[in-house]
């Protein structure tokens, strides 16, 4: 068990590593082509919301463990918002001032929705697979739309990127952090499907439970980076298109990948739970245009007292 629970934590802080190269890399890359902080920003925050979920989701299916893997990304979806946006407004409260935030957040609620919907049936096919695929490129569609009508308005907000590494330098950070991430992905799911079966437990609970919050864990470097530099609203997009990706695009590849059986209890709980959370994040939004650390450690209590009632729920 310990040995199981030694390569969860590797696995986590590998992947921590891997998300943060890649994150800087990318927005390396992106602000040597632009004299604006906003895409390299923007870019980072994208690739920090969606590695970690992404490398559980390739390293489960390449160990044939689907179960495990919706585990994981229903897991993710709710870690995006309780666990590392409440973490984050921790260190400081996080401003909302791009408009497409605004937007995002209403939108999540639908999206889990849609999947709790499309479960109904007890299974997940190839088609459930390409209509969540299609959601996601529809609201990415509408994102991009918001954010090109705000880059003017958001540019004064921003200093400009600095570009500190050369090139090389750069692409070195992709390669490590690619590989870091890939690595610490492996640890986990094996550390994951080893404590499940010492444990007796199903492989959806040792998702939810262990793979969920390592997803959120990976990109927290950068959440909070973002959150002391006072990109508040990088932080919290962060969390909202971490949890959408999760939800959509990467349940829709899974899905796609290997038709999946739906538990009961994934849909008269957890998908429930994520909704709830969805929903109760924007008026905490809306209310005074921040994510104050009061609210955050709301978000934080919420998901304790979530991971204690699936324990409990797992020994009935």
């Amino acid at each position: 068990m310990w040995a199981d629970l030694g390569s969860i934590l590797l696995g986590t802080l590998l992947l921590m590593l891997g998300t943060d190269s890649l994150s800087h890399g990318v927005s390396g890359l992106l602000a040597r082509n632009s004299d604006e902080a906003y895409p390299a920003a923007l870019g980072g925050t994208v690739v920090a919301a969606v590695l970690a979920p992404l490398a559980i989701l390739v390293a489960a299916l390449a160990m044939a463990q689907p179960d495990l893997a919706l585990g994981g990304l229903v897991g993710a979806a709710l870690a995006q918002l309780a666990l590392l946006l409440g973490l984050a407004a921790l260190v400081a409260p996080l401003m909302v001032r791009p408009q497409a935030l605004n937007w995002i957040n209403p939108a999540l609620p639908v999206a889990v929705v849609l999947a709790w919907v499309l479960g109904l049936d007890h299974a997940y096919s190839r088609v459930d697979g390409g209509l969540l695929v299609t959601a996601f490129v529809a609201v990415i569609v509408l994102l991009l739309r918001f954010a090109v009508r705000e880059r003017a308005a958001v540019r004064s907000l921003f200093e400009p990127a600095p570009t500190r590494f050369g090139l090389p330098m750069l692409l070195l950070r992709l390669l490590v952090g690619a590989v870091l991430a890939g690595l610490g992905a492996w640890r986990l799911v094996v550390g994951s499907v080893d404590l499940a079966q010492m444990l007796v437990l199903n492989p959806l609970i040792a998702g939810l439970l262990v793979l969920g919050p390592a997803s959120a864990l990976g990109g927290l470097p950068t959440a909070l980076f973002a959150a002391r530099r006072g990109r508040g609203d990088f932080a919290i997009g962060q969390g909202l298109f971490g949890a959408l990706a999760c939800v959509l695009l990467l349940l829709g590849v899974l899905a796609l990948c290997q038709p999946l059986a739906v538990p009961a209890s994934l849909l008269r709980i957890e998908w429930p739970v994520v909704c709830a959370l969805a929903v109760a994040v924007y008026p905490m939004m809306r209310s005074d245009g921040a994510l104050s650390a009061r609210e955050g450690g709301v978000l934080l209590g919420s998901y304790a007292l979530f991971v204690l009632a699936e324990i409990w729920l797992t020994r009935l």
